[in-house]
């Protein structure tokens, strides 16, 4: 990616809009803002556009994410894919996600693929500081943080419950396999040979055959989010759900995939991190009947779509390695990439000995943290 001044951005980005917007003048941007945090594959910024419409002065505040290219830890992510799952959303379904406002696929005018989108009023469950400790989710009543994730994971079924026949037929790619848990396995695998760049990660590696052997039986087609977390989903000040962000991730397959996944990030920030869970939030079977109550139907094989989502995220690990041995963070002897905490709890999930977690996953984590 061309690296661009912030300012050299926000005047392009301005002159784009006023050719996108239709019968305005005047656009005007605030400057770009960071927000702390981004997605796996696109920086974001916040921005404000001032202009004149036939209706007066108006004013919208908006959300501006660039693709970042080159140490990617996800395979083939881009920003036109979330673009096509939001654009289908709001065409097909009821589920709530930010207007759209335009793309940008050339490269050149900013040094990457962009996307606009309007920011939608709401606020998500922090991550940092951790909402185990503290936050607007901490400073609720025990009742109202259980509702907090109930609503959360409501709409992660409701997602579940659109038929991805109707609008979301992009996402099914026949050289994967059949639609579904076929295709996300033959995906995973994908990525899995791509990270390792014929290296290998016994673990890993062990935890693919153990998920090509032990596929369930029938399992369900949904529209999977991909990333189904607290902090990808925008909550009203009546708790309801405002809208469901980063998209990234999002494919086909059984809807099991993405309630692990919620249910994996659940556990990292309380006993990942060593920190005590925030009283009132529904205990695992709670959430797992919450789902099963919104979704219509009872899960299978959760032990299994738990391996499944361990790996994608000891996949991510291993490549947040090489992403900081490439920016020269970490020596390229840092073998991190299998001596971390979540390919020993991958390695406990199939029988297998955990690797030793020692001073290399250490430095890694001082890098990312930027100590």
């Amino acid at each position: 990616m061309t690296k661009i001044d912030q300012e050299t951005t926000r005047q392009r980005l301005e002159q784009w809009l006023a050719d996108k917007l239709p019968a305005v003048s005047g656009v005007s941007l605030s400057e770009l803002r960071a927000p702390g945090g981004a997605g796996f594959s696109a920086e974001m910024y916040f921005t404000t556009a001032r202009y004149r419409s036939a209706d007066g002065d108006q004013e919208k505040n908006l959300v501006f994410r660039r693709q970042i290219s080159g140490h990617d830890l996800l395979l083939d992510a881009n920003l036109e894919h979330q673009w096509k799952v939001m654009k289908a959303f709001r065409e097909h379904t009821d589920i709530a996600v930010p207007p759209l406002v335009g793309i940008e696929l050339d490269p050149d005018l900013l040094g990457a693929p962009f996307l606009v989108m309007e920011q939608v009023p709401g606020r998500v469950v922090p991550q940092n500081p951790n909402y185990n400790l503290s936050g607007w989710v901490a400073d609720l009543p025990l009742d109202k943080r259980f509702e907090v994730w109930q609503r959360g994971i409501e709409n992660m079924a409701d997602i579940h419950k659109v038929d991805w026949r109707d609008g979301f037929t992009f996402l099914h790619d026949p050289e994967l396999g059949q639609p579904g848990l076929d295709q996300f396995l033959t995906w995973i695998e994908k990525w899995l040979t791509w990270a390792e760049a014929g290296r290998s990660w016994s673990v890993l590696d062990d935890a693919m055959a153990y998920l090509k052997e032990n596929r369930p039986e029938n399992p369900a087609v949904n529209v999977l989010w991909g990333d189904p977390i607290p902090a990808n989903t925008l909550y009203n000040d009546d708790l309801t759900v405002a809208a469901t962000i980063d998209w990234e991730m999002a494919t086909l397959g059984p809807g099991e995939v993405d309630l692990a996944w919620w249910l994996f990030f659940d556990d990292l920030f309380s006993t990942g991190f060593g920190v005590e869970r925030l009283e009132g939030l529904p205990t695992r079977e709670e959430a797992i009947a919450i789902y099963e109550a919104r979704l219509g139907r009872p899960v299978q094989d959760m032990h299994y779509f738990d391996v499944v989502s361990t790996l994608r995220m000891a996949i991510v690990s291993a490549r947040q390695v090489d992403r900081q041995i490439a920016m020269g963070n970490i020596p390229a002897e840092n073998r991190a990439h299998m001596n971390n905490p979540t390919a020993g709890q991958l390695a406990r999930l199939i029988g297998v000995e955990p690797p030793p977690v020692g001073q290399d996953f250490q430095d890694l984590m001082a890098a990312v943290m930027g100590h």
